[in-house]
């Protein structure tokens, strides 16, 4: 039987080639599968064959605030972006028993923002739908976000920038460094996407002990117990996935110093700027 997790998705790439429809045997899996699966199903128009009633909760279920998870939602553009990001938080707030209310709306800014920014990227990159979903595990009390497209990978979308990048290896690195975005959009003669989304994430489970995997096109890379790790996956995806979990254990809250610290230090630390 299969347990489909983040820690091992690449085993199971060849689920999504040659418009295969029949995912049999399936006793686990994780948000980050429901994600490639609803994606994957827009583009080719599968019907799905698989005896996990889990599977097709997650794909067509509504959102259910008294629920553990959020279903898929649909990312075609900015807009509505920041009701799906309410939601998904909501969901996982409602989850956390213990916490103070500064910690509670600390978390929630920390949440609220990270699904926000990881939408915004592809909205604004994918140039296709994104399938994201979030769901917290009261056992082992963390938890798992994850978005898909079917898009063109970060390559395509950077290496019109910057033109020293050569394989999507370098690419999904080069996104993930401070204000790194290949947005040609501007928004009052800024660029609309500031290249915060990956970045804040990275810093964000680097503080929380959390773990992340992002695929694009034939090219995994995943982040734990402090370290990176590359794969080339033998079956490539078509496009990009972002997933990340956290513990609720791990977890240090404080969204001010963070943004204050992580995101704006230069523009703080800048005595000629005014900063508002």
């Amino acid at each position: 039987m299969k347990k489909i997790k983040i820690s091992n998705i690449e085993k199971y790439s060849n689920l999504f080639n040659n418009n295969n429809n029949l995912f049999e045997d399936i006793k686990w899996v994780e948000p980050i599968f429901i994600s490639m699966t609803s994606a994957y199903n827009s583009d080719v128009n599968f019907q799905l064959t698989t005896d996990n009633d889990y599977i097709y909760n997650m794909l067509t279920s509504d959102y259910k605030f008294c629920k553990t998870f959020s279903p898929i939602s649909i990312v075609k553009t900015r807009a509505g972006l920041e009701t799906i990001s309410t939601q998904l938080t909501d969901v996982m707030l409602k989850n956390f028993k213990d916490l103070t209310d500064t910690d509670n709306k600390d978390l929630k800014h920390y949440l609220h923002y990270l699904f926000l920014e990881l939408m915004n990227n592809v909205a604004d990159h994918a140039q296709s739908d994104g399938h994201v979903m979030a769901q917290y595990y009261p056992t082992n009390k963390k938890i798992q976000f994850a978005i898909s497209d079917r898009g063109v990978g970060f390559l395509s979308n950077l290496k019109l920038k910057f033109n020293d990048i050569t394989t999507e290896e370098e690419a999904i690195h080069k996104a993930l460094k401070k204000g790194i975005t290949a947005t040609p959009q501007k928004m009052y003669g800024q660029e609309k996407n500031a290249g915060f989304g990956l970045y804040a994430m990275v810093e964000i489970l680097k503080q929380t002990d959390g773990r992340f995997i992002i695929i694009s096109n034939d090219t995994l890379i995943r982040y734990t117990n402090g370290l990176y790790t590359t794969k080339k996956l033998s079956d490539p995806w078509k496009g990009v996935v972002v997933a990340f979990e956290f513990d609720e254990a791990k977890i240090e809250f404080d969204m001010d110093y963070f943004k204050r610290n992580y995101l704006w230090k230069e523009i703080i630390d800048d005595k000629d700027e005014d900063f508002y």
